[in-house]
């Protein structure tokens, strides 16, 4: 069986704003929809509106497909990944940073818990 998704077409979960504590700048929200997941290993969508906000890869390793909207991943050490449609990356388990959402943006992931 397959299943074939578009993302513009999505019926989305409200969005849940970020925790407060994590904002940078802005009232970013995120939505999930979760297409398969197991306790070690999920697959969905995700998206998130403008703003910025920290993150931490803690007893996950996150494989990033990015569908569309723009921004960055921004290390702790200073170094940045550019998203936008086509940019796929892996997040190592440990990996500290922020989000910063330039336009609404959506990706397709994997995670894999330690």
């Amino acid at each position: 069986m397959s299943t074939v998704l578009h993302a513009s077409s999505l019926h989305w979960a409200e969005p849940v704003p970020v925790d407060p504590e994590r904002i940078i700048r802005g009232a970013p929200a995120t939505s999930t929809h979760v297409l398969f997941a197991d306790g070690k290993t999920e697959l969905g969508l995700w998206r998130a509106t403008p703003g910025e906000f920290t993150t931490v890869h803690q007893g996950y390793e996150e494989f990033i497909s990015v569908i569309e909207g723009e921004g960055e991943l921004i290390h702790d050490d200073g170094s940045r990944i550019t998203l936008n449609a086509g940019t796929v990356l892996i997040l190592e388990n440990g990996w500290r940073g922020r989000w910063s959402i330039a336009s609404t943006l959506v990706k397709s992931y994997t995670t894999i818990r330690a």
